[in-house]
Formats: structure tokens, C-alpha cells, sequence
């Protein structure tokens, strides 16, 4: 055989076999399909992802990142990340490449230009290998654009700003009106007596339970220079400061017609007319005047639809207090109809509004609903062989277990000679 066939023979039998040994030992289009579906993976994500080298060069780059630099993929491989990015022949003033390939651990720049302009960027540099002997280093680079979200946060910034001025503006309101309050509850309190009159014929107590820091229960004390005492309780409609103010014109016409001893249906006559001359409101209240009469031992009295007051006998008999008669501010020109009882030592007078017994009755005590007039009265009179020193708190302990959403007041009054 010539001897030049026979060497090339070999040597194509030669080439044949390192290929094959080669081909196994790097299946090259194993290689090129991982390439390949590397790329498609990067290409899926639609977020700008770009893997630089650490001297700045790009590796390899998705398509969302082209578009964000607008340059093909040959224009882009090779190329340093800066003059893509920004048209640069230095580095970005605020690039973490090298601090996040030196301290090897993510770094994130919360905040940067868009390379559009008008628009906000957040890149996240995550150092790794760039061979198997450790010896390069590079970042993957994730790009997101956070224009929306800034946009979001700024005018969420923006509404928390003017929120936490109308915050202020407001506890300042509410402060004004917690003075403006106060200010009336002042008032309010120094309408109303600091304590009973102190006299000789009669032990009287009294409590007042306002909700609120203004209240619509009145209460008054008149002596007369006869030796006679007017006693007043009434309860505006409502509640608050319009319940207060009426409250207190009904307080002060009191004052003015009760300089001097009238007959009761005339003073509450004219205060019925004070107050349709002056509420314009629709406000209305109800109210009781009697006046004790010491020489007779009797109390005469006049009820403008107030809870009828109870004189409990010294024996338990139970007496209500009660005339006809309408609210008071409602109709010009009522007519209030008067009445007179007598009482002994050791009788009890008790006059209260509405607010004490129209409460809910508690869990176990009889069943659901209000407690009412009719047990109250009840409970007054079980009260009977209590000491007068100690009866007030003791009715107050036998409603504390009540829920109150109305003010209330209590007078008791027990005849001592």
C-alpha cells in the first residue's frame, strides 16, 4: 500500500477518535442548547437583567435590557455597563458593583435615574463566580423601574402631610371645643347649688349625674323670707350643650320670677313663657315646683309633665306628687293645675328625672328592660328604715350594677319636725 494513503489514513482515524473522545467529554450541542435556553430563561424575565464583569464589561444581557439601553445584543456584549446605561466614560457616582463583589453580599441602590429621564430605576447587584477557580468575579444586575411606585409614595407622602396638618387643625378644634366645654360646665355647675340649704324643718340631700360634660338636669333651693322653701327640678329635652342651654334659661327665669312668693302654677307659667319667648328650637322641658309651707305642714305643688315625685309615709304609704300640666316651652298660654299635701315627721319626699330609673335592667335581676318608674318607686320605698345619712349612697350602691345613657338627679328630703 503507498505509504502517503496509509498516513492518511491513520491520521483521519486519528481525528475521528480524539473527536469522539472530545464530542463525549464536551457534548458541544449539549453545550450550545444550555446557551441557548440560559438565554431563553434570561429573555422570559421582564425586568432588565445584565451580568457584568467586575471591571464593568457585559457578559450577557435579556432582552428587556436591550430595550431599556435600545442596543442589540452584539452592540451590548462587551461593552462597559456605564456607557450604556448612562453614555458614560466612567463609572456611575453611585454604582455598587465593587462594594458588592469586595463585601460579597447583595447590595441594593434603592433610587436612581431611568436612563429615560423623568423616570426612577432601583438596581440590585448580586456578586458570584464568574469561573469555577474563583479567580473573576461579576454581579448580576436587576433593574426595576419603580417610576409608579415612587409616584405612589409621593403622593401618598403627600396626602400624609396634608392629613397630619388637618390632624392638627383638628385636636386643635377639639381642644377649642373641650374648653368651650369646660367653660360651660363651669357655668352649668355654678348655676346649680353647692350644697342644700341647711334647715331645721327638713334633712335634704341631693346627687346629680351628668353623662356628659354638660347636662340637661336643673335643680334649685329658694327660701322665702316667710320661712317657706321652694324646691325646682327639671330636665331639658335633649342632650348636651342645647339640653345645658335651655337648662339654664329655664334656671335663670326661675330666679327672676322667684324673688317673691307666687302662687306655684303662676311661676311656672311664666317660665313657660320665657322660654317660648326665647327657644326657638323646638327644645322643650319638664319640671316640678313645690314650695314647703312649715306652718301647716304642707307642700303645694305644680307638675309640668315631670315624673310625678313620691312622699313615702313614715308607715310605707306611698303618695304620688302629680297635677296635670304639659311641658313647659311648647304652647303659650298652658294652664298648670296646682295641688297641696301634708306630711308629718319622718315622711319622705323624693323628686328625680327621668334619667334614674329609664335604664337597662342588669343580666339576673328580673329579666331584660328598663328598670322603670313603677320599681323604682319601689325601690325608694324599701330604702324606708335606712338612716337618712346613709340613704343616698345606699340607693346609688343598689343601682350601680345599671347602664346610664341620661343624666340624672335625686333629691331627698325627710321631714324632721
Amino acid at each position: 500500500m503507498n505509504p502517503l494513503l496509509l498516513l492518511t489514513i491513520s491520521a483521519g482515524l486519528l481525528f475521528i477518535s480524539l473527536f469522539i473522545l472530545f464530542y463525549r467529554r464536551f457534548p458541544v450541542h449539549l453545550i450550545y442548547r444550555s446557551k441557548i435556553g440560559l438565554q431563553d430563561m434570561f429573555d422570559g424575565i421582564s425586568d432588565p437583567l445584565v451580568v457584568i464583569s467586575s471591571d464593568f464589561i457585559v457578559q450577557r444581557a435579556n432582552r428587556a435590557y436591550m430595550e431599556l439601553v435600545n442596543r442589540s445584543f452584539p452592540e451590548i456584549i462587551g461593552t462597559k455597563c456605564h456607557e450604556l446605561l448612562r453614555g458614560r466614560t466612567s463609572p456611575c457616582k453611585d454604582c455598587l458593583l465593587r462594594k458588592a463583589i469586595s463585601e460579597q453580599k447583595p447590595l441594593t441602590l434603592a433610587r436612581t435615574e431611568h436612563p429615560d429621564g423623568g423616570k426612577v430605576l432601583s438596581i440590585s447587584f448580586s456578586p458570584f463566580n464568574l469561573t469555577s477557580d474563583n479567580n473573576a468575579f461579576g454581579i448580576t444586575e436587576h433593574l426595576r423601574d419603580i417610576t409608579l411606585l415612587e409616584k405612589l409614595k409621593n403622593d401618598l407622602e403627600t396626602k400624609n402631610r396634608s392629613l397630619a396638618h388637618t390632624m392638627k387643625h383638628l385636636r386643635e378644634a377639639q381642644q377649642n371645643i373641650r374648653d368651650e366645654l369646660q367653660l360651660a360646665r363651669n357655668i352649668q355647675q355654678g348655676l346649680l347649688p353647692t350644697a342644700a340649704p341647711t334647715i331645721s324643718h327638713l334633712k335634704i340631700d341631693h346627687t346629680y349625674h351628668p353623662v356628659a360634660d354638660v347636662g340637661g338636669d336643673v335643680y334649685d333651693f329658694i327660701r322665702y323670707p316667710s320661712g317657706h322653701l321652694g324646691v325646682f327640678i327639671g330636665d331639658a329635652s335633649g342632650h348636651g350643650l342645647s339640653a345645658a342651654f335651655v337648662g339654664t334659661i329655664s334656671k335663670m327665669s326661675l330666679y327672676n320670677h322667684g324673688k317673691t312668693e307666687l302662687p306655684v302654677a303662676d311661676l311656672i307659667s311664666r317660665v313657660n313663657e320665657d322660654l317660648i319667648n326665647n327657644v326657638h328650637t323646638g327644645h322643650y322641658i319638664t319640671c316640678f315646683w313645690g314650695i314647703f309651707n312649715f306652718d301647716d305642714n304642707t307642700i303645694t305643688f305644680c307638675r309640668a309633665g315631670h315624673p310625678m315625685p313620691v312622699l313615702i309615709k313614715k308607715d310605707g304609704t306611698i303618695r304620688q306628687l302629680t297635677t296635670t300640666g304639659t311641658f313647659i316651652g311648647i304652647l303659650a298660654n298652658s294652664v298648670f293645675e296646682q295641688a297641696t299635701a301634708s306630711f308629718e315627721k319622718g315622711d319622705r319626699i323624693y323628686l328625680f328625672t327621668d334619667g334614674i330609673y329609664e335604664v337597662d335592667r342588669p343580666a339576673g335581676e328580673g329579666g331584660e328592660g328598663m328598670l322603670g318608674y313603677d320599681d323604682f318607686v319601689e325601690l325608694l320605698a324599701s330604702c324606708k328604715s335606712i338612716p337618712f345619712s346613709k340613704l343616698l349612697s345606699s340607693i346609688r350602691s343598689k343601682l350601680s350594677a345599671y347602664r346610664y345613657d341620661d343624666d340624672y338627679t335625686l333629691i331627698a328630703i325627710e321631714v324632721a319636725k
